[in-house]
């Protein structure tokens, strides 16, 4: 199976593609921070509001629709890159994984979609079926919906567990197996932080800071 780095592109700085002829007018759909339940509202107008998104994606509709799975995978992942915390394209990206058999990955996005508000008539059976074919069962391993809960209490996805690799471990990529058990194990995103905290590499990226901590000088 290929790494995830090559589907989801992982590393290197996020690149919007080439545009010709005058520049685009500013969004109109601005992304808001005032907290992550506002984020995961705005970053649906705000992706569609954005010309680079929109092109990519109707690159990858149309992909889709001739069944070219890898082009259509590729470009959806790419849309994400710009705009991750948009759902509807997570789902698509995920039916694209699913089409070229690569089920883990596939069952990343779909969790993603899932905890980022997509409707579970839009995911469910999806998840179910590419966790069947990688032996694994929903009573094992619940799908979880989003909930309008604190934040803390909030289902994760991969932006949100990629976030934290990169604040806790100090990396900027996380094999796709271990995304897999993370989002499959960690039904909110206090759960997800303490699971990567007490990951050895969370002491190792810290060493300094939590060495001045126990000797009291902080």
């Amino acid at each position: 199976m290929k790494p995830a780095r090559d589907i989801f592109a992982l590393t290197g700085a996020r690149r919007r593609p080439a545009r010709s002829g005058p520049p685009a007018a500013p969004r109109v759909a601005p992304l808001s921070y005032a907290s992550r339940q506002a984020h995961l509202d705005s970053a649906q107008d705000a992706a569609l509001a954005d010309p680079a998104f929109r092109d990519l994606v109707a690159k990858a509709d149309a992909a889709r629709d001739e069944g070219r799975w890898k082009d259509a995978a590729d470009a959806y992942g790419t849309a994400l890159k710009i705009h991750p915390y948009e759902r509807s394209y997570w789902t698509q990206l995920g039916h694209m994984l699913k089409e070229q058999g690569y089920f883990g990955l596939a069952e990343i996005a779909y969790r993603t979609a899932a905890a980022f508000g997509a409707e579970p008539l839009d995911v469910r059976a999806h998840l179910n079926f590419v966790m069947e074919r990688q032996g694994e069962v929903e009573s094992r391993y619940p799908i979880r919906f989003h909930a309008p809960v604190a934040q803390h209490k909030q289902v994760p996805g991969r932006p949100d567990l990629l976030t934290l690799a990169r604040l806790l471990w100090d990396a900027h990529d996380v094999a796709e197996d271990e995304q897999l058990a993370l989002l499959r194990s960690c039904d909110s995103l206090d759960a997800l932080a303490a699971a990567m905290i007490a990951d050895p590499r969370f002491e190792k990226a810290n060493r300094v800071w939590l060495e001045l901590l126990s000797e009291d000088e902080l």
